[in-house]
């Protein structure tokens, strides 16, 4: 069904005159696999209490720099719409946490000084586009996401906008079926969540609402793809800089 599909409407439109120029186009519909781990700093903006006996103008919490640790499963189905637009849609499962130390302060005198954690596990979905052109073996490409994450230990949700310009070399027509690239990431995220302090390992009562943001919005990327056969591809990403990451997938083409 899904090849007769694919057949029928002769995905992606304009393959025809892409090949004619010597284009290789992959198969126009995909599905993959990934595993991504990040690590990344971040800044706490602002800590509200609620819920402790109207103490909530006589006691304040500051919080400086963090860092945040998560680990995605991520299953994502995509489909080449033209030879130079891929859409797709991602759905997945976070699990991470972020910590800090917070100062408790008490009419602005420091009482205490404490580990601030919350753990960050939930299901992520979203959806995207990637922009591809090339010349000869170069070849360069945009790839623009939107992904939220509903968050089911603490309250709250995780608003990821990620940009991610690259450029590389086709190894195909000297042998090798790989591809190599560099490139950047951008990500735009928005992180507020609330709780109770224990969920936050504080031992009060009362409850938190947190804003933070991510310390550098900007990181380097490297990458390859491998093609294993004409319908597997094996793809590894690393992230350097503010942001570290490791990121790997398996792709089927149909």
């Amino acid at each position: 069904m899904g090849l007769a599909h694919a057949d029928s409407f002769s995905l992606p439109i304009w393959k025809d005159k892409a090949e004619a120029l010597g284009y290789e186009l992959p198969q126009a519909f995909g599905l993959s696999v990934g595993y991504m781990s990040l690590e990344q700093g971040i800044d706490v903006t602002s800590i509200d209490l609620t819920g402790i006996g109207g103490l909530e103008k006589l006691i304040d919490m500051e919080a400086g720099a963090g860092h945040q640790a998560t680990d995605v499963i991520s299953l994502r189905a995509d489909v080449w719409l033209f030879p130079f637009l891929n859409l797709y849609g991602i759905v997945g499962s976070l699990d991470g946490y972020s910590e800090t130390t917070v100062k408790v302060k008490v009419l602005g005198k420091p009482v205490l000084e404490t580990p601030f954690r919350l753990d960050l596990n939930g299901y992520t979905y979203g959806g995207g586009m990637v922009l591809a052109g090339g010349y000869q073996q170069l070849f360069a490409l945009v790839d623009a996401s939107y992904t939220q994450t509903n968050l089911n230990v603490i309250d709250g949700a995780i608003d990821a906008t990620v940009i991610s310009p690259r450029v590389g070399y086709d190894f195909t027509r000297n042998g090798m079926p790989l591809r190599v690239w560099v490139g950047a990431m951008y990500q735009n995220v928005e992180q507020e969540l609330s709780g109770t302090l224990k969920q936050a390992d504080i031992n009060l009562p009362g409850r938190f609402n947190v804003k933070q943001q991510l310390a550098a919005e900007w990181n380097t990327l490297a990458g390859m793809q491998y093609r294993l056969d004409p319908n597997w591809y094996l793809i590894g990403e690393m992230g350097f800089g503010e942001r570290q990451s490791v990121f790997i997938t398996l792709d089927r083409r149909f």
